[in-house]
Formats: C-alpha cells, sequence, structure tokens
C-alpha cells in the first residue's frame, strides 16, 4: 500500500481519508474528490504538501459544485484564514492538474513551477491575475478552459506569453478572446465551443495547424479565421454552416484534412452541398453528418485529394472528377449506386472500404 504510484477518483467521504493519502510518499497521480468544506480543503492541501516530491498528475473535484462569483464564489483571496499556509510544499515535480468546482487554482499554479504541461479548470473561477501567472508557467503546453467563470469577461493573451502553448480548449465560457502580436506563438490547435464571446488576431497565429469549431455560434467565428492560412485540419460540429461558408474554406491554401460531423452544415437545396474551384490542398475529407445528403464535386475542385471517408447519410457525385482519388472508406449498409457508378467512370483503380455497421 506504502509503495502505490496511482490513486484516482477517491471519495473522500471523512477529511481524515485525505491524511492517510499523505502517506503514501510515492504517490505520482492522485485523483481525489471532496466535499466543500473548510475541513476536507485543509487535509487535502497538507496532503499534497507531504506528496510535492512525487506528484506528477493531480485531480480535485468538489462533489458539489461551488457558486457562481455573483453568488459568492470564493476568489484566491477568501479562502478561510490561513488555508493557503498549509500548502507549505507545493508539488515542484507536478506536470498535469485539474480542478474542477472549486477555485484552487491560485495555490497550485503560483511558485516555482517549472514542470506544469497540462492544466484543466471545469466550473471553477479564474481570476486576470490567476491569467497572468498560466502565462509565465515555462512548460504550459495544453489549457482547457471549460465551463469557467472569469472575473473579467476577456481572455487577452498579451506578447512573450504562452510561448510553449500547444493546445488551447474553451468550452462553454463567454470570453473575447484576444491574441496580440508575438502570444502564443506555437499554438498548433485551438478547440472552440461557445455560445457568446468573440475572437480576434488568430491571424497573428503562425503555428496555428488545426481547428476544432463546435456550436452555431462557434460557425459564426470562421470569418474570424478567414486570414489564418496555414490551417492544415478542420473540424466542424453543430456549426449549421450553409453553402456559402465552404468558399472560406475552399480559399485555404494549406487545409489537407476536412472533417464535417453532426450539424455541421444545413446543406442548400435537398441538403446538398457542391465542392467547385478551391481546395487545392486538400487530400482526406470526412463526412459524418445527417443533414447533408449529397456532396457533388465539379471538374477542377480538390485536385489532390486522395481519400474520402463518409456515412450513409450521404451519397457522392462526380467523384470521377478527382483526379488524384485512391481511397473511398463507406460506414454504413449499401453503398449509393451512384459512387459504385463513379468507381466505374473513374481512371484510376480505387480501393473501396466498407465498414458495415450492422456488423
Amino acid at each position: 500500500m506504502v509503495n502505490m504510484e496511482l490513486l484516482s477518483n477517491v471519495q473522500a467521504r471523512h477529511s481524515h481519508d485525505l491524511k492517510d493519502i499523505g502517506k503514501l510518499w510515492q504517490l505520482r497521480k492522485l485523483g481525489v474528490v471532496i466535499d466543500d468544506k473548510d475541513s476536507h480543503l485543509r487535509n487535502l492541501l497538507q496532503t499534497i504538501s507531504d506528496l510535492h516530491e512525487s506528484l506528477r498528475s493531480l485531480t480535485i473535484t468538489a462533489s458539489a459544485p461551488v457558486s457562481t462569483p455573483c453568488e459568492g464564489t470564493p476568489s484566491s483571496a477568501e479562502f478561510p484564514d490561513g488555508i493557503g499556509s498549509l500548502l507549505q510544499n507545493r508539488p515542484k515535480m507536478l506536470e498535469s492538474l485539474s480542478i474542477r468546482g472549486i477555485s484552487l487554482n491560485p495555490l497550485f499554479i503560483k511558485g516555482d513551477n517549472k514542470k506544469l504541461a497540462k492544466v484543466t479548470l471545469r466550473s471553477t473561477l479564474l481570476s486576470q491575475d490567476d491569467l497572468k501567472v498560466l502565462a509565465k508557467l515555462p512548460k504550459l503546453r495544453c489549457v482547457r478552459l471549460q465551463h469557467i467563470t472569469c472575473t473579467e469577461p476577456m481572455l487577452n493573451f498579451k506578447k512573450g506569453e504562452f510561448g510553449c502553448l500547444k493546445y488551447l480548449l474553451v468550452e462553454e465560457s463567454d470570453l473575447a478572446i484576444t491574441f496580440e502580436h508575438g502570444a502564443a506563438c506555437e499554438l498548433e490547435k485551438m478547440v472552440l465551443s461557445f455560445s457568446k464571446g468573440s475572437i480576434s488576431g488568430v491571424d497573428r497565429l503562425q503555428n496555428l495547424k488545426e481547428l476544432e469549431l463546435n456550436n452555431s455560434f462557434c460557425g459564426r467565428l470562421l470569418s474570424s479565421f478567414g486570414n489564418v492560412s496555414q490551417i492544415a485540419k478542420l473540424t466542424l460540429r453543430g456549426t449549421l454552416l450553409e453553402q456559402d461558408a465552404l468558399q472560406i474554406l475552399a480559399n485555404k491554401p494549406n487545409l489537407r484534412c476536412l472533417v464535417l460531423l453532426n450539424e455541421s452544415f444545413v446543406g442548400g437545396i435537398k441538403n446538398e452541398i457542391t465542392l467547385k474551384d478551391g481546395f487545392s490542398w486538400l487530400n482526406l475529407l470526412v463526412v459524418d453528418c445527417s443533414a447533408i445528403t449529397k456532396i457533388a464535386f465539379t471538374s477542377g475542385s480538390a485536385p489532390r485529394l486522395e481519400k474520402i471517408v463518409w456515412s450513409s447519410f450521404t451519397s457522392l457525385s462526380g467523384i470521377h472528377k478527382l483526379l488524384s482519388l485512391k481511397e473511398l472508406e463507406f460506414n454504413g449498409g449499401q453503398v449509393p449506386d451512384e459512387v459504385r457508378e463513379g468507381i466505374e467512370k473513374h481512371k484510376n483503380k480505387l480501393t473501396l472500404k466498407h465498414m458495415d455497421q450492422k456488423l
């Protein structure tokens, strides 16, 4: 027991349960669920302090999420007297931190933390001071902000900050996101899913290669990425786009992979969309959207498209016009006749992989 290295999803019913965990001095990964009580918080912080030399991954979940700021959510300055002092030794080897339902992040992201690479905050409060501390973490590569409330409704990435950040997710957090010149210069992937807010300065992200948009509001943000030419992979889900939006995508000179998932498009006439001129470097198209009944390809569109993965909701028209096409992967029952005819017409010997969902 003393040699245990992993302990996850521990439900601490009594505060002394947390004290016992502090004796597991080789524990590398800890996931604990606590009540939002002073006694639980105090013993948890003491335990983390005791494990400061071994912990690499820490997940803390409040069993009953705290109230919103306007209802009295504690900020870092409002913790019970002396509670912060119980964390005498911050985990110096901590690489991954996840906090849900309680505002403890100021106690862990401050100080000399040179190894923290992944931070997930969910249903918690994030102040501008917290954000500044996050921005200075030298090895921070992944940030997930899910259902957070900010003391100010903005997320401002400033010059020289978040220098190693590779992945950013913002989910159901209504923020105005701004990137200044020289901010988050290594950011490669962004995932957005929120119903209010804005985003600007993304054209300054020279290394942004992958973008995922996950609802109708984020679909309206697509135009904000119009000048981001280096995006190589785009995933759309729930964006409810129309045919006109394809023109923005068609003009992406480096777009190599396009993934259209459920409710990504509402479709046009008869729920069809047409890929016309453009998509010069697209080589993989994935379609799993019930609203799209047909995708039509015209001569000259997607000249480098090599593979299409699609589902039974959709038929494909004009695939014989895709001169570089090599492989088709169908997820569904019977392959549409129109597709089989296109395969026969094609100058290449196409490979058809049929994944029958009934099997």
